[in-house]
């Protein structure tokens, strides 16, 4: 009986701890929502209301028809699409390399890589201004397809090891198998490992997709205000005197719907090209 008393007591703190855990991670969100239907007024007053008496949609309906909400989401899915093509592009042939063929300084090759890739990131303002000068110099500032293409630069080494092991839990057996059968290196890549590497390029996608969608400091650095990016176009809403939090947090949840409704719709691939990738075989 004292037994079951101490499992029961147990179970009510444990169950306690995680609905607390949960309403401390998701109040911020609600708060979010929350700011984005009350008039702009109201969020200043010491009133402290879980329940809105007065809802407003006057930020959405300025947002959808009067901003540049749309120029934005137009740039950041310009953005954000290519940046995922040039990471496939780069990234499939040299993870199936470094999966598949032995050559001299294999490994260190591949970690030497991911460390300076952190090194270089860890650089920051020193960089970004090299960086910045870099591309002044080749009057390559404010394309969208530049800022896609550094995007996925600077992806290539996570993404490749990411895929690399993936590819090494898929048996040699299809490789060889195809070869026997006359194919070649590109068509055994296109027609037999990525159908049955699905699950790990929608990991890398995703990743990518979510890195380009969310990242505002190079964007802000290179682009001008015709093309910027729905990072660039929410931190704009921040003034030095007065910000409009209302409209601020209307459009903070429109950024964040489409990486929401990717992740859905993906996740399935998601969790099973990290849990595959993860292994070491």
């Amino acid at each position: 009986m004292k037994k079951r008393m101490l499992t029961l007591i147990l179970t009510v703190l444990l169950t306690a701890s995680a609905v607390l855990i949960v309403v401390i991670f998701l109040f911020p969100i609600y708060w979010v929502v929350l700011s984005s239907i009350r008039p702009y007024g109201s969020l200043f007053t010491t009133k402290f209301e879980l329940i809105p008496s007065e809802v407003t949609w006057e930020a959405y309906t300025w947002l959808i028809f009067e901003s540049k909400f749309f120029l934005w989401l137009r740039n950041s899915l310009i953005v954000s699409i290519l940046t995922v093509v040039f990471t496939l592009v780069l990234v499939i042939p040299s993870a199936y390399s470094f999966s598949r063929f032995k050559f001299f300084g294999k490994e260190k090759f591949l970690y030497g890589y991911l460390v300076f890739t952190q090194f270089a990131g860890g650089m920051g303002i020193a960089g970004l201004i090299a960086l910045y000068a870099i591309l002044a110099y080749l009057n390559l500032l404010n394309s969208l397809f530049v800022l896609a293409l550094i995007y996925a630069a600077g992806g290539v080494p996570f993404n490749t090891w990411l895929l690399k092991t993936y590819f090494d839990t898929i048996p040699r057996d299809f490789d060889e198998a195809a070869l026997v059968d006359g194919a070649s290196y590109f068509n055994l890549i296109v027609d037999v490992l990525l159908p049955i590497a699905k699950p790990g390029i929608a990991t890398v996608a995703i990743f990518s997709f979510m890195g380009a969608w969310g990242e505002f400091i190079l964007a802000q650095t290179i682009l001008s205000p015709e093309n910027y990016t729905l990072p660039v176009g929410l931190y704009s809403f921040v003034g030095q005197f007065e910000t409009k939090w209302n409209y601020f947090s209307a459009m903070a949840i429109l950024f964040a719907v489409p990486v929401v409704v990717m992740y859905l719709l993906a996740q399935r691939y998601l969790q099973m090209g990290l849990a595959m990738g993860g292994v070491k075989k």
